[in-house]
């Protein structure tokens, strides 16, 4: 096999026909080959203009995955001594494979210190967010533990406060997606304290109150982590970081999202996605585009909605089977909106089969009150009623969000009363919906 693959190679790589295959080339890919990511490139652009629109979903996603996690490693070993990237790249490999600590001492050859390894475990941390909360706060701590035995002699004590304020709030992220949250908190009073002895780098507090922000929302804290958002999307402004003040506005909208004010959020959005470099980050401008079409529906903005849809579906459906549904599902919203109630029944009924699939058991319970809320409006109340009751019991069953019981209880009342006043039961739909999104519910 020659060093570097073909265009054919890679997409048959990156279609996962032959898993170890794809394994091999997707490791050269990210290793920073920069000859074959141009390719990948290429072979995108290709694809997509032969296909006349969109690539199939999961290649798609293939190869936005390569390309966001390719970018992202070759930015961190651009910013790395020379002496380290052959360390960095070398260490990054062998975590890829599924290699730990041990292994890049006995596999590798590698010590575990020093910078390139540092940002190694950093890197992969950050890759497998979505995939592993659990393998992303290991590496973090190794990252952490890393940054504490850096050669003071050799980078400064600043740097060295630098470099632990950086891990130290990475890790405090991956406690935030894994759920622990009163580790997270604490971690990131060791990364401002780090910070706070180190250079004071305005970059490096931008990347902490980012992260912390998310945290904040995480435990709803909605006022605190708006206050953060705010300033942070000032100072990415002030320092030329266009596409990353645009990020922090679009986070921003989900917040005041979550606290009922739709409008706003809307206006917050819109301002947000036209900051954002589209082809840096393809699936946040997807995710981004598909919260527009949903507050766009929120607001009543149907027209606007329905037209929103025509024009950015195929940008929304090719990022992935899960998203694809719930823009199916907020088509539904758009359609019983207007009134068209056969096909909202339709988009309702075929999302929930697709979320019935995925086990995503909260996602189902609320389309069935959504298809019940259909049926009402066409007369069908009898299986509304058992559509209702068959929703608000599941959502019981799951035992999931306290805070929510209030609004289960009401529903299974509601239906087996049969007092069915369709303004209450649509705004208790709505709120459901919006606390689905902010506490991260499936």
């Amino acid at each position: 096999m020659g060093e570097h693959y073909s265009p054919e190679e890679i997409e048959q790589g990156l279609s996962g026909v032959d898993e170890e295959r794809s394994k091999e080339i997707v490791r050269h890919l990210l290793s920073g080959c920069p000859q074959c990511q141009a390719t990948v490139q290429q072979r995108r652009y290709e694809l997509r203009k032969t296909a006349g629109s969109a690539l199939p979903p999961d290649l798609s996603a293939a190869y936005n995955t390569v390309l966001e996690r390719a970018e992202d490693f070759a930015r961190r070993a651009a910013i790395l001594p020379p002496g380290e990237r052959k360390r960095f790249r070398k260490a990054l490999s062998l975590l890829e494979t599924g290699g730990n600590a041990v292994d890049l001492a006995h596999k590798g050859d590698l010590e575990v210190e020093g910078l390139g390894v540092y940002e190694a475990f950093l890197a992969r941390s950050w890759a497998v967010r979505y995939e592993n909360p659990r393998e992303m706060c290991h590496l973090a701590k190794v990252a952490v533990e890393v940054a504490h035995r850096l050669d003071s002699g050799k980078y400064g004590p600043w740097r060295l406060a630098d470099h632990a304020a950086r891990a130290w709030g990475e890790l405090a992220n991956a406690f935030r997606v894994a759920n622990r949250y009163r580790e997270s908190e604490k971690a990131f009073v060791r990364a401002y304290e780090f910070f706070n002895k180190g250079s004071r780098d305005r970059r490096l507090l931008m990347r902490l109150l980012d992260l912390e922000a998310s945290l904040l929302g995480a435990r709803r804290e909605f006022g605190r982590a708006l206050e953060r958002l705010t300033t942070l999307s000032s100072m990415y402004h002030r320092e030329g970081e266009t596409h990353l003040a645009g990020r922090a506005l679009i986070t921003r909208a989900l917040y005041i999202y979550y606290e009922g004010n739709s409008q706003e959020a809307c206006r917050t959005l819109e301002e947000g996605i036209s900051l954002i470099d589209k082809d840096r980050d393809p699936s946040l401008l997807a995710v981004s585009a598909l919260n527009q079409l949903l507050l766009l529906e929120d607001c009543g903005r149907l027209k606007d909605a329905r037209m929103f849809l025509f024009n950015n579906r195929n940008r929304i459906s090719q990022t992935g089977h899960i998203l694809d549904l719930r823009l199916r599902w907020t088509e539904g919203r758009i359609h019983y909106g207007m009134g068209m109630l056969e096909k909202a029944e339709r988009d309702f009924r075929a999302a929930r089969e697709g979320f019935q699939e995925a086990e995503m058991s909260f996602s189902c319970a609320l389309l069935g009150l959504e298809i019940a809320l259909t049926l009402l409006r066409q007369g069908r109340t009898e299986e509304a009623i058992q559509e209702g009751l068959a929703s608000a019991q599941m959502f019981l069953s799951l035992n999931i969000g306290r805070e929510l019981l209030g609004s289960y209880l009401f529903l299974e009342e509601a239906f087996q009363s049969e007092i069915l006043n369709l303004a209450d039961l649509e705004e208790t739909v709505r709120y459901l919906r919006r606390m689905q999104i902010a506490l991260g519910i499936k």
